[in-house]
């Protein structure tokens, strides 16, 4: 799925291919791990991106607006849907096939530059968050991992905490430590509550 593509400057070219289809609110468009072969766009509506922990928790990440397109990278490469889709609201979608969308490339070049130019940046961003994470401390990591979370508490355990800040289990639980003895966030039971979001910030530009 490429998140911020949209469809709205190639929506007559969509109108040609597939059906439109209803999706009531609380109805799921796919689940995470669902084969591959079809994909859509959003033409009224809104809906919830989730992906499940390695713990089996629901976690939603991301919400689709009106004219974005999903499921196009499964239709490229074949591969499983990589995440859950549900409908926020009452929605309308465009759903098309594989080949279709395939053919809908061929006559719309414009199109497949946009998906391969939000690819690449994509990549560029996480290569460049990869080489942040690979030389800042693992308390600076975890400091602006937490300050880029939206929700409080934070459903996460160390171990997956660990994976996310390519450190181990045991720095992560230091760190954390240290946080909760400055009363800026409290955690415990895979949860981490962030207390102090405001100083946690600070903490950063002091550095």
């Amino acid at each position: 799925m490429l998140l911020g593509v949209e469809a709205k400057p190639h929506m007559k070219a969509f109108q040609h291919i597939g059906h439109e289809k209803a999706l009531p609110q609380g109805s799921l468009l796919w689940s995470q791990d669902d084969s591959a072969g079809h994909g859509a766009v959003l033409l009224k509506g809104v809906l919830g991106v989730e992906k499940l922990s390695d713990r089996g928790e629901c976690i939603v990440f991301t919400e689709l607006q009106a004219g974005a397109i999903l499921g196009e990278m499964s239709c490229l490469d074949g591969k499983p849907h990589s995440a859950t889709v549900k409908a926020l609201t009452d929605c309308t979608l465009r759903l098309f096939t594989q080949s279709e969308f395939e053919q809908l490339l061929v006559l719309n070049p414009q199109l497949l530059r946009e998906l391969l130019v939000k690819q690449n940046e994509r990549l560029r961003r996480l290569t460049n968050k990869m080489m942040q994470v690979g030389t800042e401390p693992v308390m600076r990591r975890l400091i602006y991992w937490l300050c880029e979370q939206t929700q409080s508490p934070i459903s996460v355990t160390h171990h997956e905490l660990a994976a996310q800040l390519a450190t181990t289990r045991e720095s992560v639980s230091k760190a954390l430590s240290s946080l909760r003895r400055k009363k800026l966030v409290d955690s415990g039971r895979g949860r981490i509550r962030l207390l102090d979001k405001r100083q946690l910030a600070l903490l950063l530009q002091a550095d």
